[in-house]
């Protein structure tokens, strides 16, 4: 019989544990051992990489010439204000005698001839002294002050693209470039959306009444601060703003313009009036109603036209636009007029009403002073309806 030694289980599950213990350990040191062995072969194999900074290398081409960009040099006006008229306009007006020579426009050089340049070689006492100045009190084209009775006017440029370039379809010579695009205006009613198809001047005006004698077509863009960007031909000046009905009444205007002047009220055309040459092609039904052979207007020989009769409620407030305009370039002038239903104004020797200009804020002194100064001409200055601008 012989004898065998037996391990106890706890002994057992312990030499176990042990060989387990011991076999991981040699996987482990097995694969850190292989790691190693690459890492060193690698060190030893493989080429070392060099690294170098890249030369950088430039390149000149020979100077070019320099591009030499050939500038008109416009010569800018000492004083911010038309130049000082003298008392002839009216005498001269009145014999219809044309001036054999031709006026020039101090600021720009004008293409060509004007056709439009009026009778005469100036434009009555008092011009120069202030009246109708940018800055002033609102009336020629405006004030660059926001005055209380004035609505804002912006300057557009029918011969530039929105951003300033000159564009080749247009040439002052052809009538029908500037009607056609006026015609265009009609047809929006002056949207912004249409208007925003020209150039238009950073410099805003403030009007309170419209009443330009005969002057050089350079001071609209001279007034609006833009005689650098605007030649003096084929430019508008568009006002725009709501007023307020004064009474329950009926009313028209009335009024001349060298080139052209139209008013509308609520989108309506109440008023087309422009020179002869582009009247017919820039007349709108009911807006150029009435033209009397014996009523004169103080623009030269331009037709004193009425528009059709409107009524209004007392504080109704109404949509205006009031729009200048020139075509060839040379002389300019506008009179813009409001006539009551049923008022007996007085009267000229030839039977002609005299009538208030169509303000939007009550006459100053200064306003009425300026007015009186108009050559030729009569107002009404006691009885003015005044349509105050919001």
């Amino acid at each position: 019989m012989s004898l065998h030694a037996q391990l106890s289980p706890e002994a057992i599950a312990r030499l176990h544990a042990q060989q387990r213990n011991s076999t991981i350990s040699s996987i482990l040191i097995s694969i850190l051992v292989v790691v190693l062995a690459g890492i060193v072969l690698l060190y030893i194999l493989l080429p070392q990489i060099e690294s170098f900074t890249p030369e950088i290398v430039s390149y000149q081409t020979g100077q070019q010439d320099k591009e030499i960009i050939e500038k008109r040099e416009i010569a800018r006006a000492v004083q911010r204000q038309p130049s000082a008229p003298s008392s002839s306009m009216a005498k001269v007006i009145a014999a219809n005698v044309a001036s054999p020579v031709a006026i020039p426009v101090p600021d720009t050089v004008v293409d060509s001839p004007s056709l439009e340049l009026g009778n005469g070689d100036d434009f009555g006492d008092g011009w120069g002294d202030g009246w109708g100045v940018a800055g002033g009190s609102g009336g020629g084209f405006g004030s660059t002050s926001k005055l209380d009775g004035t609505i804002t006017g912006h300057l557009y440029d029918f011969k530039q693209s929105p951003e300033g370039e000159a564009l080749s379809d247009y040439n002052i010579q052809n009538r029908a470039h500037f009607t056609d695009r006026i015609n265009r205006l009609h047809r929006s009613r002056y949207s912004d959306l249409s208007l925003d198809r020209y150039f238009r001047t950073k410099q805003p005006l403030y009007v309170r009444y419209i009443a330009i004698p005969f002057s050089n077509a350079s001071d609209g863009p001279r007034f609006f601060n833009a005689e650098k960007e605007v030649k003096p031909s084929g430019w508008i000046a568009h006002y725009h703003g709501q007023v307020v009905a004064p009474k329950n009444g009926t009313f028209r205007f009335a009024g001349a313009g060298d080139d052209y002047l139209s008013v509308t009220v609520n989108k309506k055309f109440r008023l087309v009036a422009a020179w002869s040459d582009i009247m017919d092609t820039v007349a709108v039904r009911g807006a150029n109603a009435t033209q009397h052979p014996n009523h004169r207007s103080p623009i030269g020989t331009a037709p004193l036209t009425y528009g059709d009769w409107f009524t209004v409620r007392k504080g109704q407030v109404l949509d205006l636009s009031i729009t200048l305009g020139e075509r060839p370039g040379g002389k300019v002038g506008f009179v813009l007029m409001l006539e009551e239903k049923g008022v007996d104004y007085r009267t000229t020797s030839s039977g002609q009403p005299v009538l208030p200009p169509f303000s939007m804020g009550p006459l100053s002194p200064q306003d009425v002073a300026d007015l009186k100064k108009f050559p030729g001409w009569e107002w009404e200055t006691e009885n003015v309806p005044v349509f105050l601008a919001k």
